[in-house]
């Protein structure tokens, strides 16, 4: 298999041939795109590596051999180091965030129990605690500080310090990932990229597809494109990077799509551009997403301008209130203009391909599947996909196995980004209108399937065939954040004084002594640290 063939550009098709460049020095890798596909580049925001046990984009990155300080100044890019829900609990309940990395457990005599014995003690303890005592980053976050100075970089971070241990202690433990212009990176890999790396290997169409011309050997799949050009272009492999649209996996291989609408009630969303005010106070390191009357509102911070969207379902709301909902929700948070800003409406088609490889067609992106924007999953599952890709064509024959083994592990680390996605929802107790009042009833059953940080079973299994105790202790700190941010403890008051020992009861105030001495200790690490916009400014966008 030396010959493949990209159809589609924009970030999913440009990730495919950077990845397939990279990795496999013997193919050839064409991409066809057309001239006239317009791009939202709304922001696109992504998830640091760990997160629920997959790889996150900074892997991705150091696989395909790009440092940051190549692709950052050209893509509005700037650091992320958190997601935060805002209202999400009940209406005007308030922000808490599920910040990336691991929780600090260091002294900790009953690891994760020991803040909810500080929340049994004091229960006026607001949920936000839990992760400022239990994640260094949040000290970042609170303070809206720069992980990274003029004596510690991304590189520093990768290595610990042979200094004082508690010296750099919020810089090496803390995670981060990126917020940038999707469309803008999309450029930048076909350009600085795919043509300036692999001139003699990769080779770029900008034109239409007019006619799919299918095998007639009896193997079936596609044989060759007819461009509008007049150009026909052969390969081993075509991979369909087309968007919703699914060109070739849906249009030509006729694979039926599997809607997740009985899940996610959210199928479209308002997007537009802000331009900053303040951009040294406006520019923090996480994504924001606040729960409205009938969906959420993401606040993506990039360099050059706030990427803002509403995130809404037409079956509880019609486009055009929404739109008003959108604004009236951008005039409280401060923004100004807002009549004065261009508004793009964006359907959203949310589901899997029943089949993700079928003959000599691949699917990658939008054409594969996507879940709704919450948790910033959209390049997740494309890198994660194109991961499970890598592996399959290292073995150079593609048999029938290998390509039902691809679509099973697509799937299945699809079905955990939905169980991600879902739980802030589940979660919820917001029941001020009717779209929210329609997810308090909802059967969410299938989430309790859940052993070990990993769902079992989840949209699959009946929920009368399993049915476990919700494994808090061992579950990823996405599960943790979201639990004490909602409200839905497993270690509530009375499991922790029916549970734990006599003695665990009386340690309570020397516990809450040593998380809140390390939340000091982190705040006063980061004191005197830069602004994200000023170190961004120093160091990428000067």
């Amino acid at each position: 298999m030396k010959k493949i063939v990209i159809v589609g550009g924009g970030t999913a098709g440009y990730m495919t041939a950077a990845t397939l460049l990279s990795e496999f020095p013997e193919k050839e890798i064409t991409l066809i795109e057309p001239a006239d596909i317009p791009t939202i580049g709304v922001g696109e925001s992504t998830v640091a590596g760990g997160q629920g046990g997959f790889s996150g984009i900074l892997h991705w990155l150091r696989m395909v051999n790009i440092k940051d300080e190549e692709f950052m100044p050209h893509t509005d890019a700037v650091y992320k180091h958190s997601i935060a829900f805002e209202n999400w609990y009940r209406k005007d309940s308030g922000r808490f965030h599920y910040p990336f990395g691991q929780p600090y457990l260091e002294g900790s005599e009953l690891a994760l129990k020991d803040w909810h014995l500080k929340k049994l003690k004091y229960p006026e303890t607001p949920t936000r605690d839990y992760a400022d005592c239990m994640y260094p980053g949040m000290a970042l976050i609170n303070q809206n500080k720069s992980m990274f100075t003029d004596t510690f970089s991304s590189a520093h971070g990768r290595a610990r310090l042979e200094e004082d241990p508690y010296l750099h202690e919020v810089q090496l433990l803390s995670h981060y990932s990126y917020q940038f212009d999707a469309a803008k990176f999309g450029n930048w890999l076909r350009d600085k990229y795919c043509k300036a790396r692999y001139p003699d290997r990769f080779t770029h169409f900008v034109s239409k597809v007019q006619v799919v011309r299918t095998r007639e050997d009896g193997e079936g799949g596609i044989e060759y494109l007819f461009l509008e050009g007049g150009q026909q272009v052969y390969a081993d492999l075509f991979i369909d990077c087309t968007g919703f649209r699914a060109l070739l996996i849906n249009s030509k291989m006729h694979v039926p799509f599997i809607p997740y609408d009985h899940i996610f009630p959210n199928n479209k969303a308002w997007a537009t551009r802000i331009p900053y005010t303040n951009p040294n106070k406006q520019i923090v390191n996480y994504t924001n997403c606040t729960a409205i009357e009938n969906g959420w509102v993401w606040e993506i911070p990039l360099w050059s301008r706030m990427g803002a969207g509403y995130v809404f379902s037409d079956k509880f709301i019609s486009s055009e209130d929404a739109l008003k909902e959108f604004k009236q929700t951008l005039v409280k948070k401060g923004y100004q203009k807002v009549e004065d800003l261009e508004y793009n409406l964006i359907p959203m088609k949310c589901g899997i391909q029943s089949k993700l490889w079928v003959k000599n067609v691949c699917a990658i992106g939008l054409a594969a599947a996507f879940i709704e924007p919450l948790q910033s999953n959209g390049l997740q599952s494309m890198h994660e996909f194109l991961f499970n890709l890598t592996r399959i064509l290292e073995r150079g024959h593609i048999s029938q196995w290998d390509r039902d083994e691809f679509t099973a592990k697509c799937h299945s680390d699809f079905d955990r980004f939905v169980m991600g996605v879902s739980l802030p929802y589940a979660l919820s107790h917001r029941d001020d209108t009717d779209y929210w009042k329609a997810l308090q009833k909802k059967d969410w059953s299938s989430l309790l399937s859940y052993t070990k940080g990993q769902l079992s079973g989840f949209l699959k299994e009946p929920f009368s065939k399993r049915h476990t105790d919700f494994n808090y202790g061992q579950a990823n700190n996405l599960t943790n954040c979201m639990a004490v941010g909602l409200n839905w403890n497993p270690l509530d008051s009375h499991t922790l004084k029916y549970k734990l020992a006599l003695s665990s009861l009386k340690t309570v105030e020397s516990r809450k002594d040593k998380l809140d001495e390390r939340k000091k200790r982190w705040n006063k690490e980061v004191k005197n640290f830069p602004t994200p916009y000023e170190y961004l400014r120093k160091r990428f966008h000067a």
